[in-house]
């Protein structure tokens, strides 16, 4: 009896020891395993732009630039924070994925600060991602409630200073410009260091600097006042200046490696004219086969009276 029971307890201790090293190993690499993993525990300083980050991994980051060049209306206001905050972010972000916001505006690229930028908490419960579902092991559910209470409380404050409507006409809307600057610059922490990124534009997407202006390249005759269809992005680059322009900023392969890019077009009313919307998108799309981004995806917002 006694040597029956040896024998259980070792087989039960090792069907357990195998079950943890099974769900070890389901987990992504660098993926902590408890909340304060000895050897890669959660960043808990609230000055750190990686609060809630693992100290010693980086799983990835979901970089969100927000145009604020054109007036934003109550709708749009509201269709972009639904698309942006709240539980559509919990629902598309994994866990412990680094989330940074920027406005583009008339600040130059180089100047402009991250306006917040932390991971995302677990929650604690079961999603469809892997390592959602607290740790009974080393974890304990009432602290990881908190600390996922916690971070929503601190989202939802920076989303009510961040995004309302406004009336403000920029003088220039640097969107290519802020692009290559989030991928090319190491102090916005976009790398290719980051398995999983994703870049995600809020904008008109009417391009407009010294350099080159859509709202030119956008009118079948200079003396419309308002863009009403986009000529081709071949016409585009036929202007040698132009060209170089974005030769010169073009990134390179490593660069773009595990990126996808994510365009959330927003439509001011002049722009619900199928020639200038339908004609605006199809000149993003090949400006992005130009310069080798596969990966990417344009969703329009509903038309807006």
């Amino acid at each position: 009896m006694l040597n029956r029971l040896k024998v259980f307890s070792i087989t039960f201790i090792l069907f357990i020891s195998s079950t943890s090293l099974i769900n070890a190993k389901n987990f992504p690499p660098g993926y902590p395993e408890c909340w304060q993993d000895n050897k890669n525990p959660i960043i808990l300083n609230p000055k750190s732009s990686n609060q809630f980050c693992p100290l010693n991994s980086k799983l990835g980051h979901k970089f969100f630039l927000v145009d604020f060049t054109s007036p934003l209306k109550l709708a749009q206001v509201d269709w972009i924070k639904g698309r942006i905050f709240g539980d559509t972010l919990v629902k598309t972000t994994p866990p412990y994925h680094k989330i940074s916001y920027m406005k583009i505006d008339d600040t130059p690229p180089q100047s402009q600060v991250i306006s917040y930028s932390k991971c995302r908490a677990k929650t604690g419960d079961k999603s469809n991602f892997i390592g959602e579902e607290t740790n009974s092991g080393c974890e304990g559910g009432k602290q990881i409630k908190e600390v996922f209470d916690a971070w929503k409380v601190l989202n939802a404050n920076f989303e009510n200073k961040f995004i309302k409507p406004n009336n403000v006409e920029g003088k220039q809307s640097l969107i290519f410009e802020y692009f290559f600057h989030v991928l090319r610059e190491n102090k916005t922490d976009f790398t290719q260091d980051y398995p999983e990124r994703e870049l995600i534009i809020v904008s008109d997407l009417m391009q407009y600097s010294k350099r080159f202006s859509f709202y030119n390249h956008c009118k079948t005759n200079l003396e419309i006042v308002k863009p009403n269809k986009c000529k081709s992005f071949a016409n585009l680059i036929k202007n040698k200046k132009v060209k170089n322009y974005i030769d010169d900023r073009k990134p390179n392969k490593q660069t773009l490696q595990n990126l996808k890019v994510t365009i959330l077009y927003i439509n001011h009313d002049y722009e619900t004219r199928d020639g200038l919307s339908s004609s605006l998108v199809k000149l993003w799309e090949d400006l992005f086969n130009y310069i080798g981004v596969q990966d990417y995806e344009i969703i329009k917002q509903l038309d807006i009276q």
